[in-house]
């Protein structure tokens, strides 16, 4: 094999362990979240989320209840495997963060993305809708 041919096979192994440890961490903090959203009446979480000129954030999270009751994120502290403990709101920031960058990398780069993360917790779902940005252009030449 080759200098460029080995570079390649080690690139994507490293990718392919990155993308495995960040999968194992998703499905860790799903098991914390779900049970404290639970305990706490939130039925669901919507993560917003806006991304461009190479930054990105969390814009909003937002509580609802039963009835679509917007309720308070609740202040507490909760421990995901392997790392102290943190603020539930937090968590949920880290969690969005985590996901946008297992599935969607470089979603604040350029024109970037923007979208929502979805938690339902009676269903224990979670959905990442993400919007990227582009710029395009249609060239056209004509010899006269």
């Amino acid at each position: 094999m080759n200098d460029f041919s080995q570079l390649a096979a080690n690139y994507l192994a490293g990718q392919a362990e990155r993308s495995a440890i960040a999968d194992q961490e998703i499905v860790a903090m799903k098991a914390v979240l779900l049970p404290q959203l639970a305990a706490h009446g939130i039925l669901t979480v919507e993560i917003r989320f806006d991304g461009y000129g190479d930054s990105g954030a969390i814009e909003e999270i937002s509580f609802f209840g039963a009835n679509g009751k917007v309720m308070e994120c609740p202040d507490v502290d909760v421990a995901c495997k392997g790392k102290d403990a943190v603020k539930l709101a937090s968590l949920l920031e880290d969690f969005a963060y985590e996901a946008l960058e297992r599935h969607h990398g470089g979603w604040e780069i350029n024109e970037g993305a923007f979208g929502e993360l979805l938690i339902d917790v009676a269903d224990a779902s979670f959905q990442l809708d993400c919007n990227l940005r582009f710029i395009s252009h249609d060239s056209h030449s004509t010899e006269l």
